[in-house]
């Protein structure tokens, strides 16, 4: 009786040593501080919108007062650690979880998985870049952007023209004024009226009232 209980408990036991020593050896923490933007920033000074994720969101953590992450029972592997801030831009890791060790090292964009350059200290300690900007600020006035807009430029050539050539007609003598007035005639757009509609219905009613009656009288003359 004892062997056939015995054996059903050793194997449980097994079961239960085998699993706590892999959950002990291949899960780990991942921890760490997010500092403010400037030389006297404050973490309270962060926003409690800021998260930290590992590998696009699979794992995230908001942050404490004073600025620290934490991330517990994180299988082994490499992940990349990102901070989404709504105020500052912070640079991204590859923190790479091993039984023994937890190492880190900055990536940027077009960086090599690979590469383990630019090892960072471990808990992690993350400053800002420089502050997000989600807009562009607008311009403000300049004076050669005048020159830039062609309607600006339209109106600057008439009204030198509206001082220039008075001066211009002035010196001229009158067989050039005849030349010009001329041109100015060919130049102009003829205008086109409009016909009056009374009296073109007046014109083909009498038109086809006379042409009604002209027959009646020729064939009135050849019978005299």
């Amino acid at each position: 009786m004892k062997s056939i209980f015995s054996r059903p408990i050793a194997a449980l036991t097994v079961a239960i040593v085998t699993l706590l020593s892999l959950s002990s050896v291949s899960a780990a923490d991942v921890s760490g501080y997010l500092v403010g933007f400037g030389e006297n920033a404050h973490p309270r000074e962060l926003s409690p919108q800021t998260r930290v994720l590992l590998s696009g969101g699979q794992y995230s953590s908001m942050i404490t007062k004073d600025g620290k992450f934490t991330f517990t029972n994180i299988p082994e592997g490499t992940y990349l650690l990102e901070v989404q801030s709504p105020q500052y831009n912070y640079p991204t890791a590859k923190v790479t979880l091993t039984g023994k060790e937890t190492k880190a090292n900055l990536v940027s964009l077009g960086f090599d998985w690979s590469n383990n350059d630019n090892p960072l200290q471990i808990p992690l300690t993350l400053v800002p870049r420089a502050p997000t900007t989600f807009f562009i600020p607008r311009e403000g006035f300049k004076i050669s952007s005048l020159f830039a807009n062609p309607m600006m430029l339209m109106m600057g050539a008439s009204v030198l023209m509206l001082f220039v050539m008075p001066k211009l007609m002035a010196n001229m003598d009158a067989e050039s004024m005849q030349e010009m007035q001329g041109m100015q005639e060919d130049m102009q757009m003829p205008s086109f009226e409009m016909p009056d509609i009374s009296a073109t219905l007046a014109k083909f009613s009498t038109g086809g009232a006379s042409s009604s009656s002209s027959p009646q009288t020729a064939s009135g003359k050849k019978r005299q």
